[in-house]
């Protein structure tokens, strides 16, 4: 059988296709982001449609409510008829199979969260305040007109007559309930949704109910998951050049010296030092630039004192023409002279 690239990758592309709903793809290959439900608020807004106008209960109930298709059809009875109108901003989109609106639920609470419009509206607080930007928005996007909990909390801590606790909003989280996010392979996890930053979720916002601390007193004691053998041999010097704030969690400069004034690095085998010198290498060839030495060797007496030139060497004698044969140290083109004085 001939083999066939084109094939191949056809069949690759399928096998691609099935597993593009596979959380793990997802994983690794996330889409652009949520799709816009066609919704355009500021359609309405501009000819004077306010909020109450089709959220009738918004002022008077918990729930907001929705409007029903009789309602939208006041007016979009002979908007829709227009055949020239798309479809996306026709109200038979919102419509299944028997007619009945199926709106948007992308604003829509957990059922955890405790949230009435009521008792908002009694407070004179504008729709605008909890929804910014809904009168300019053109397309939904889930929970994308709603306030951040921070909002929430500053406003209460101002002047809400509602205590500004957990159990004012949250049904069953408090200090003492973890978070829905907190489940399985969250010790795993947790460290990158703490570096995220509580701008990409409030739930990443560790402050919120552990002291820094805790925090502090966890991760001195229980060494992370990469800790193993191999790390401790060579994986940390590569980690700690790269990240070390992440050491330092845990790891004073005090403890990596301790270890490494007492424990000799790999690249300390023979022929480091003399007569052969290849530790010379860390400092004398570009590829290889110094890293530590310092960590354990404060002073370098030795590197000062080179031989000097004779007498009759001047400026002009070209140190390589005589010495290239019998050098005895790493040669990387640098200036004689720099140490040779």
């Amino acid at each position: 059988m001939r083999f066939r690239p084109a094939l191949l990758l056809g069949l690759t592309l399928a096998a691609f296709g099935a597993l593009a709903s596979c959380a793990i793809v997802r994983t690794f290959f996330p889409s652009a982001g949520p799709e816009r439900r066609p919704f355009n608020h500021e359609a309405h807004t501009v000819r004077g449609v306010g909020c109450a106008d089709c959220h009738e209960t918004a002022d008077k109930e918990a729930k907001a409510g929705m409007p029903s298709k009789e309602f939208c059809m006041n007016c979009h009875e002979d908007l829709d008829k227009d055949p020239l109108k798309p479809i996306e901003k026709k109200v038979g989109v919102y419509l299944d199979a028997a007619g009945t609106p199926r709106w948007s639920r992308f604003t829509r609470q957990s059922e955890e969260i405790k949230f009435s419009h009521k008792a908002h509206a009694d407070r004179k607080v504008a729709c605008t305040a909890c929804h910014e930007g809904i009168a300019k928005d053109t397309g939904l996007l889930p929970a994308g007109m709603l306030q951040r909990m921070d909002s929430c909390t500053a406003c209460h801590e101002k002047d809400a007559p509602a205590k500004n606790a957990c159990a004012t909003c949250h049904t069953r989280l408090d200090r003492t309930t973890p978070p829905g996010n907190h489940s399985q392979l969250w010790t795993e996890r947790h460290g990158a949704c703490s570096r995220e930053g509580r701008g990409e979720a409030t739930a990443n916002d560790c402050s919120m109910c552990h002291q820094r601390d805790a925090c502090t007193a966890c991760h001195q004691t229980r060494p992370p998951k990469d800790h193993t053998a191999f790390w401790r041999l060579k994986g940390h010097c590569i980690a700690a050049g790269v990240d070390r704030g992440r050491c330092q969690t845990c790891h004073t400069s005090d403890s990596c010296n301790r270890c490494h004034q007492s424990t000799s690095p790999l690249s300390h085998t023979a022929g480091w030092n003399a007569p052969r010198n290849s530790h010379c290498k860390n400092c004398h060839v570009p590829s290889q630039p110094a890293t530590g030495c310092a960590v354990c060797h404060k002073g370098t007496p030795g590197h000062a004192a080179a031989p000097p030139k004779p007498a009759w060497h001047n400026a002009s004698s070209s140190c390589r023409s005589c010495h290239s044969a019998s050098l005895r140290h790493p040669d990387n083109g640098d200036s004689c002279n720099a140490c040779h004085r």
